[in-house]
């Protein structure tokens, strides 16, 4: 009799992972749209021989990612202030139409690789041009934990087999 029931039962289940058609974009309310990409730092490299990425998005939405060479991850996704805001897109609208030289910079330091409007900008610690040093300070401090608001809630959508 158990035995019965038991097969039953996994009969009665496996018609529940039966993947469905997804509804269409007007009926998924609960999905919004994401704001557009602002831009996207990555801090790499150094003695701790990390990699430390901060996307910030046109709404203040932000999410820093930071690896530890083979000690772990973490990352955090926040709103900034409004004053941090402000610095960022102050200090992107300085940045040069065209990425500047890059310096030799200190051996063992960290390489900046910034992306903002389809430019990408690089620039190696001990040797960040006059022209990016204000957006790399800025969002070196926000990898650092600077200017971290309220928690992010996106609604994200499982994956239909």
């Amino acid at each position: 009799m158990r035995y019965l029931l038991a097969i039953a039962l996994v009969a009665g289940l496996a018609g529940c992972g039966r993947a469905t058609k997804p509804a269409p974009a007007a009926h998924r309310g609960a999905l919004a749209p994401r704001a557009a990409e602002l831009v996207n730092y990555q801090r790499n490299g150094g003695l701790a021989a990390t990699l430390d990425t901060v996307t910030v998005r046109t709404d203040g939405a932000t999410r820093a990612d930071k690896r530890y060479g083979g000690a772990g991850r973490r990352f955090a996704d926040f709103r900034l202030s409004a004053s941090v805001m402000a610095r960022v897109r102050a200090a992107l609208g300085r940045l040069p139409a065209r990425s500047p030289a890059v310096g030799d910079g200190m051996r063992a330091g960290a390489t900046y690789l910034l992306r903002y409007r389809g430019v990408t900008y690089v620039a190696r610690q001990g040797a960040v041009p006059a022209a990016l040093r204000p957006a790399v300070s800025t969002l070196d401090a926000i990898a650092d934990g600077a200017g971290r608001g309220g928690p992010v809630h996106h609604v994200t959508q499982a994956p239909s087999s």
